[in-house]
């Protein structure tokens, strides 16, 4: 059976699950940022159980992974959201490089044009999957700064 993981900064792996004397063990198939028709290929011939392309689609797709296997049009979305993000950024370099006017300027306008500019990264971004909050552990901290502190 052939299932996707996310991995940390953005990028997945397709990985086979197989029974061994040992117990169960995983081994990667192919790793990817996008799910394409190609890398599903590639997973396919590198398997050694029987392969469903859809079922590993369908695990993409609840891993967060951005899927573009089987419609083209979603390649040239990802493209597309790419080079929204990029005009929006251009925009914003351009609109600080204007010199400022004489009379003040809104805070509250200020405020909605900046959160309007984060919004449309957040929506050029592919979706990922949630996360627990994760915080370094207060005694290691504590100790840390205890072998700083002391004397050699």
């Amino acid at each position: 059976m052939a299932y996707v993981v996310a991995r940390p900064r953005g990028r997945f792996e397709i990985r086979e699950s197989s029974h061994t004397p040992n117990g169960p063990r995983a081994r990667s198939l192919a790793g990817f940022g996008v799910l394409t028709d190609e890398v599903i290929a590639k997973a396919a011939q590198r398997a050694k159980r029987p392969f469903d392309a859809n079922a590993v689609i369908a695990s993409g797709k609840r891993a967060g992974a951005p899927v573009a296997a089987g419609d083209k049009g979603t390649v040239s979305h990802v493209r597309d959201s790419s080079r929204r993000f990029v005009e929006a950024s251009r925009r914003m370099a351009l609109s600080l490089q204007r010199p400022p006017s004489s009379k003040p300027t809104d805070p509250g306008a200020a405020l909605i044009d900046l959160l309007g500019f984060a919004d449309a990264i957040a929506r050029s971004q592919p979706a990922r999957p949630r996360e627990p909050l994760s915080f370094p552990v207060m005694s290691r901290l504590v100790a840390g700064r205890r072998a700083v502190a002391a004397p050699h």
